[in-house]
């Protein structure tokens, strides 16, 4: 009698200890999994922005990769006066900012395809109304003409009349295009955030 309880508890033992194992066999299968991949899209070659300065809203130079270096940045040109798509964007980029916990290693950065009209003072105002430690940038006509060049950001007309290149490009730590966002894909950085700052 006494033998057939052991055997029954055993058996039953074996079982729960099959159970378990499947179980912590699955749950470590689906942490290795990679996840989806990133929504927007990767550069073959990522595409160095080295030499361009601006001003930042504290009115001094700011080398848009050297500045940079070291960190993931997330930058966007865009003007203060856009009546849709910048504060859109810059929502955007604050919600996924937020939502990685705001990490020192992350930069979020407009430049201003207005410069004329959005000094350092207006620039500052405008991204720290997002976040406090975004980064606005400005600078003369030919710094920002440059800088947006070097992005691939075409802009044209003056004030509100102004249209411009909407995506989101994403710097890795040496401070090289490796990503671009379009706007049908920045809702996504949220989700893609924990794995580009682990990966560029």
């Amino acid at each position: 009698m006494l033998a057939r309880v052991t055997r029954s508890v055993r058996s039953a033992l074996s079982v729960v200890l099959l159970v378990v194992a499947g179980a912590g066999a699955y749950l470590l299968g689906t942490s290795l999994r990679p996840g989806p991949e990133p929504a927007g899209t990767a550069l073959q070659e990522p595409v160095a922005v080295s030499g361009l300065t601006l001003v930042d809203q504290r009115g001094a130079a700011f080398d848009l990769a050297g500045d940079l270096e070291g960190d993931v940045a997330l930058v966007f040109f865009g003007f203060t006066r856009c009546p849709d798509v910048c504060p859109l964007t810059m929502a955007q980029l604050s919600s996924a900012y937020g939502a990685v916990g705001e990490p020192e290693d992350l930069k979020v950065v407009m430049v201003t395809v207005d410069p004329e009209h959005d000094t350092p003072e207006v620039v500052g105002a405008y991204v720290e109304r997002f976040h406090p430690a975004f980064v606005g940038l400005t600078g003369t006509n030919p710094q920002v003409a440059a800088a947006a060049k070097a992005f691939f950001v075409g802009y044209s007309g003056a004030g509100v009349e102004t249209i411009h290149t909407e995506y989101v490009a994403v710097l890795d730590r040496q401070g090289r295009i490796a990503y671009v966002y379009g706007s049908d894909a920045v809702p996504s950085l949220s989700r893609d955030l924990p794995r580009l700052l682990r990966e560029l």
